[in-house]
């Protein structure tokens, strides 16, 4: 069964915009923000925000974007700076970006590979890329908590409609092929809770990362 379009998405995530931060896990909102953080202090671009509940985690000038106006509208409560538009479409003039954020997002995408190459086109020389997505040999993590779902548990998240996410050699292949040098490649939170923090912390930085939910891929506009 293919993911729904990218219009079907901005539908679901308009629907549930209002209610978006009430159901996001805090402790894998925490964790991957950590993750994106960049160490420039240039102009980043965030694509994808949501309602902008990791943009103010961040601590960079960032500006956001959502295909969800619903999305957008929350954004504004957070970030000042926020366009809607497709993550396909990026409206930017080129090398205007030292850096790019995304989290979550590029699996919702019919065509990933424009995203990728818009965003070589607007990040600087040297630029930086740093996407987050599920993991998508954990997705039995996914079935679980849509067997939470049913039984009425909160922040397990909404049901989005993926039903299969972008493999992590997919991806590598459409960096590269844009002229992406990867730099590095990290699975992150095998437990998403916060009393297991510490746990997580250890055994990311051992082979059973394998068993992280998340990956997180940085990399450097050649």
């Amino acid at each position: 069964m293919k993911n729904p379009s990218n219009l079907e998405f901005k539908k679901k995530f308009d629907s549930i915009a209002e209610n978006y931060d009430n159901i996001s896990n805090p402790y894998a909102v925490k964790r991957r923000a950590e993750s994106l953080r960049l160490s420039t202090k240039g102009l980043i671009l965030e694509v994808g925000s949501g309602t902008g509940i990791m943009t103010q985690s961040i601590g960079n000038s960032v500006i956001c974007t959502d295909i969800s106006f619903e999305m957008c509208k929350q954004t504004r409560t957070k970030c000042p700076s926020v366009v809607c538009c497709d993550a396909e479409m990026l409206p930017f003039k080129e090398k205007a970006f030292d850096g790019i954020i995304s989290a979550e997002m590029i699996y919702y995408l019919r065509n990933p590979e424009n995203f990728i190459s818009y965003s070589y086109q607007i990040l600087k020389n040297g630029g930086k890329l740093v996407i987050s997505m599920a993991n998508q040999d954990m997705l039995i993590i996914d079935k679980f908590r849509s067997w939470l779902r049913y039984l009425g548990m909160r922040r397990t998240y909404f049901d989005d409609g993926v039903r299969e996410f972008m493999k992590l050699q997919r991806l590598e292949f459409l960096l590269r092929k844009n002229n992406f040098k990867i730099n590095s490649v990290e699975k992150k939170v095998i437990f998403p809770f916060t009393s297991f923090d510490r746990i997580n912390r250890v055994l990311e930085n051992t082979c059973l990362n394998t068993f992280g939910i998340f990956i997180v891929i940085k990399a450097i506009a050649e």
